[in-house]
C-alpha cells in the first residue's frame, strides 16, 4: 500500500517537474545577451525531459507512466506556440530558439520513448535481485 502511494507521489512530482520545465523553457526562449539570443531553453528542454522521464520510470517502474511527463511537456509547449484570443504568443515563430526548442524537446521525448519501449521487459523477481546487488543465475540447489 505504502509502495503504491510513494510511486503515485513520485509520478505527481515528475508531472509538476514537466510543467515547470515547459513553462520556464517557453519563457526563456527570447532570452538575449546583448543582441544575441541565448539558447538556454534548449538545454532545459533536452536535459529536463530526459531527467524527468528517467525519474518517472525509476519511481513508478512502469514504462507508460514514465512517458506522462513528456506528454505534459508536449501539450504545454505546443499550446504556448499558439495565439490566445487576446493575441498573446509565448513561443514566437520568428525566434529560432523557440522553433528549435519545440523540435529538440519533442525529439528528446521520442528518443526516450523509443528506448523505453524497445527494451525487453524485466522480470519482477530479477529486478528485485538487481536492487539487492545479486543476480539469480539459476545454479543453486532448489
Amino acid at each position: 500500500m505504502i509502495d503504491s502511494v510513494l510511486r503515485g507521489v513520485g509520478v505527481v512530482v515528475a508531472v509538476w517537474g514537466a510543467i515547470v520545465v515547459a513553462l520556464y523553457g517557453a519563457f526563456l526562449t527570447p532570452l538575449r545577451w546583448g543582441a544575441a539570443l541565448v539558447p538556454i531553453a534548449l538545454i532545459l528542454a533536452v536535459l529536463g525531459n530526459l531527467l524527468l522521464i528517467r525519474y518517472a520510470y525509476e519511481v513508478s517502474g512502469n514504462r507508460w507512466l514514465a512517458l506522462v511527463p513528456g506528454g505534459i511537456w508536449l501539450v504545454i509547449s505546443f499550446t504556448a506556440a499558439g495565439r490566445t484570443t487576446e493575441g498573446d504568443l509565448i513561443l514566437l515563430q520568428s525566434n529560432w530558439v523557440a522553433t528549435v526548442y519545440l523540435f529538440a524537446g519533442a525529439g528528446t521525448i521520442a528518443v526516450a520513448a523509443y528506448r523505453l519501449m524497445s527494451r525487453p521487459p524485466a522480470a519482477s523477481q530479477d529486478r528485485g535481485a538487481q536492487d539487492r546487488g545479486t543476480q539469480d543465475r539459476g545454479d543453486h540447489d532448489p
